[in-house]
């Protein structure tokens, strides 16, 4: 279950461990694969981006095995080439860093990722790999993913960076690791230091300068010695705990191994400037933190790419300070996987907070006078209550009414909870309505739905929606490439008994029989499954539960539901059902095509039909909708 609904409790009091640094985790890896031995790593982010750069890594030949709890042994060796495109996920940082890497070694690699990673501009790593002698292009001929890489032959270079990037500076400097001679990296402005940091500390010639305003990195050909290595925690997950510390009155929060290089302290600097009582002890990482009121800063450009990710939930801290806090310079955040600036604007309105984005600056002031969250005992804004859903791009939609955002805590913290400092979590209500067509799942689930109060999401109908934009735009459903782009780019509004796709109500539409017929075969593409998944489980986080009724909600969408019932009832039911459904339809030709849908559901290798772990079986062929709603009611006490 990635959603959660939090409860406001007492003051944030203990001691927390964020998880280790994605940006170190992402590097270190990449350094162990390199090596010519085994490396030992501890503390790993155990987030989704990081994931997919281990698999990424062991495609391309390095061995990694689990040594105890949070402990990774990694072997290094001569890379190879992989069997097939390189996944990175949603890691920007992931596709930057290893495209250089992959650039040095002789042989060609893809790399590629999801839909958003797709529209982030890659020019910033092609522009200097193209100088070192790299042959990359991205697609058709853009700077976009996915990314053909023809690696080897490179050569050192002198480059300086157009813009501060610790991303495009480990690129360089990870190609250079295979180049022809030095390669140095110049900046004007200081940014993270991670893959100098650790390029050093794993025995590779490296060399850090100042000249003046400028500051040199130069690294020769070289490659990693084996290593021992702790991740320590990233600061971007410990600003939350910060921030929540500091503006819950009567919190006291220790925060643990915390990293305290340069370049990623600037959050810390922020909140000391506001007012924060903070401690951040260098030997052991640990970040002490009280509440204590805040007060409005200004955020100068010079000190954006230090805290540039943190820039969000300094936001909230604004949000509640008195007085006005400005964020310059910071217009990189509406690059990211999503506009984040507009993000900020919009979901911190919602909770009362005075925002405004404009251009690469960002103005937050605490909520005016009178308004929802207003504090009279205290004459500033503190948030009121709103929903979200975790805000994360897939494709944009069609029809111009904005984008939709699946959950993506699991990107980067999978496991973090807020139940030992103070705050109530709760799980969302999901039950979760499986079985074969005719089975009564869309009725049966619309009434449990109502008694209990939740909305009702028929997963079938958006499967149908799919199969309908394709067979508009002329499409073979048996063209899997194409109708996997169509599940992605669609725009898809499911409500109640209600389909609009791409801004036209089709909801009778897509029960018609070219429809029908089309469907199994669309729903059977892994890649319309996925991204209907994902679809699903956004529609959860919007609304903090519901009923959802489908043919794998159980087993793959919410495995983990408060119930999981599979319905069924005979074959001569169902077929009697769907055939009073239609007038004038032929019972047998139903029954034909239902025992046709049965086949392909059930055989089919994404997400078959079945039984899911743990689901009830209620027989529906004897009980009217009601009974079959009282029986599914009694199950939840």
């Amino acid at each position: 279950m990635s959603t959660q609904v939090v409860e406001p409790g007492g003051p944030l009091v203990g001691r927390v461990r964020v998880p280790g640094d994605k940006s170190i985790s992402h590097r270190v890896l990449m350094l162990a694969g390199l090596a010519e031995g085994t490396s030992t790593i501890r503390g790993l982010s155990d987030g989704d981006d990081v994931a997919c750069t281990r698999r990424i890594m062991e495609a391309l030949g390095t061995t990694v095995a689990e040594d105890g709890p949070g402990t990774l042994r990694v072997g290094g060796r001569d890379l190879e080439p992989a069997d097939g495109t390189l996944d990175v996920g949603n890691s920007g940082t992931g596709i930057r860093l290893l495209a250089g890497l992959l650039a040095g070694l002789p042989f060609r690699s893809v790399l590629d990722g999801d839909a958003s990673i797709r529209r982030r501009p890659m020019d910033r790593v092609l522009e200097p790999l193209a100088l070192m002698g790299a042959r990359v292009s991205g697609r058709d001929g853009s700077g976009l993913a996915p990314l053909t890489i023809d690696g080897g032959g490179l050569r050192g270079i002198e480059y300086r960076l157009p813009v501060a990037s610790a991303q495009v500076k480990g690129c360089v400097l990870f190609a250079g690791l295979s180049a022809d001679g030095p390669t140095t990296i110049i900046e004007d402005r200081p940014s993270r230091t991670h893959t100098e940091e650790l390029m050093a500390a794993t025995g590779i010639p490296l060399v850090r300068e100042t000249d003046g305003p400028l500051e040199r990195v130069t690294v020769k050909p070289g490659y990693p010695v084996p290593f021992d290595h702790d991740v320590a925690g990233d600061p971007s997950q410990a600003a939350f705990w910060a921030v929540a510390a500091s503006i819950v009155p009567g919190s006291e929060v220790v925060i643990a191994n915390v990293y305290s290089g340069p370049a990623r302290s600037g959050f810390i600097d922020v909140l000391a400037r506001m007012g924060a009582d903070l401690v951040h002890d260098p030997g052991s990482g640990d970040l002490t933190v009280r509440h204590v009121g805040l007060t409005g800063t200004v955020v100068t450009p010079d000190e954006v790419p230090g805290l540039i990710d943190e820039v969000p939930i300094l936001a909230v801290a604004a949000a509640c300070a008195e007085g006005e806090t400005v964020f310059e310079g910071v217009g990189e955040l509406r690059i990211k996987e999503s506009d984040r600036l507009a993000t900020v604007e919009s979901e911190l309105g919602r909770m009362g907070a005075d925002v405004r984005a404009d251009g690469d600056t960002l103005v937050v002031r605490a909520a005016p006078y009178g308004a929802p969250g207003w504090n009279p005992t205290t004459t500033t804004g503190s948030p009121c209550p709103a929903r979200w859903p975790a805000w994360w791009p897939t494709a944009p939609r069609r029809s111009g009414a904005g984008r939709r955002w699946p959950p993506a805590t699991r990107d980067s913290a999978p496991t973090w909870t807020l139940c030992g400092a103070g705050a109530e979590v709760m799980v969302p209500r999901v039950i979760a309505i499986d079985g074969p067509a005719g089975s009564g799942k869309s009725t049966v689930s619309r009434a449990v739905a109502d008694r209990l109060g939740l909305e009702y999401l028929d997963t079938g109908a958006m499967y149908r929606g799919v199969a309908f934009a394709v067979l508009e735009r002329g499409i073979d459903p048996e063209d899997t490439d194409a109708v996997a782009e169509v599940a992605r780019l669609v725009a898809l509004e499911v409500t109640g008994s209600v389909c609009v796709v791409d801004g036209v109500d089709a909801t009778v539409a897509i029960r018609g029989p070219e429809v029908t017929v089309a469907v199994s075969t669309v729903a059977a593409n892994p890649e319309v499954r996925a991204e209907m998944v994902t679809r699903q489980r956004a529609w959860v986080a919007e609304r903090g539960g519901g009923v959802m009724e489908g043919r794998d909600i159980g087993s793959v969408v919410f495995p983990d539901a408060e119930l999981k019932v599979y319905l069924t009832a005979s074959a001569k039911v169902r077929a009697d059902r769907r055939a009073s459904e239609t007038q004038g339809a032929d019972t047998g030709a139903v029954a034909a095509d239902i025992r046709r849908r049965d086949d392909a559901d059930s055989t089919r290798e994404a997400s078959p039909l079945v039984e899911a772990a743990g689901a009830v079986v209620v027989d529906t062929s004897d009980l009217t909708v009601d009974q079959a709603a009282d029986v599914i009611e009694e199950m939840l006490g």
